[in-house]
């Protein structure tokens, strides 16, 4: 759901703490130092252009056969939940933003960092130190290269690279 910047500002002045426990699958393997649910950076401007915090009333859902690495965050969402799929492996130093979605027996690989709301399809692996812009879909059995940046959405199946991250042409 699309919310105007006023509607975004009022959400954030509300004063309501709610937050739902986070969901962690018993078979989860989870590694020291691993953040789980802290809140998301998200800020809204004011009539003032000032800087006002949202509150992030979601959670983190955990599937079952997930390990996390070292040193990794996913925060939760500012409304809904931050998943984890089934099966996904996820290395050391990678950052999860708010409301992302992995699908099921993805890798994703050390320094990686998904953005918040960004939607990753089943199956697919994130190489080392690759960066998914905040709400941008890749799609199942993609391949995304080691340090790519992706700003645009991709299909199932593609391999991107580069920077800005373009369709590899076999």
């Amino acid at each position: 759901m699309k919310y105007t910047e006023e509607e975004r500002l009022q959400f954030a002045r509300s004063r309501n703490n709610y937050r739902p426990v986070n969901e962690i699958h018993k078979t989860a393997r989870i590694q020291p130092s691993v953040v789980i649910g802290k809140d998301g950076f998200g800020f809204v401007r004011d009539e003032n252009n000032e800087l006002v915090e949202m509150p992030h009333r979601g959670n983190v859902v955990i599937e079952k056969l997930v390990c996390i690495g070292a040193h990794t965050c996913i925060d939760r969402a500012v409304e809904g939940s931050t998943v984890i799929g089934e099966g996904t492996k996820i290395d050391n130093l990678v950052h999860v933003g708010h409301g992302a979605k992995v699908g099921k027996y993805c890798l994703i690989v050390a320094g990686s960092v998904l953005g918040g709301s960004c939607e990753i399809g089943d199956h697919s692996y994130i190489g080392m130190g690759a960066l998914i812009k905040n709400k941008i879909k890749v799609g199942k059995n993609c391949t995304i290269g080691m340090g790519a940046v992706v700003v645009k959405d991709v299909p199932d199946g593609e391999t991107w690279v580069g920077n800005p991250a373009k369709k590899l042409e076999k």
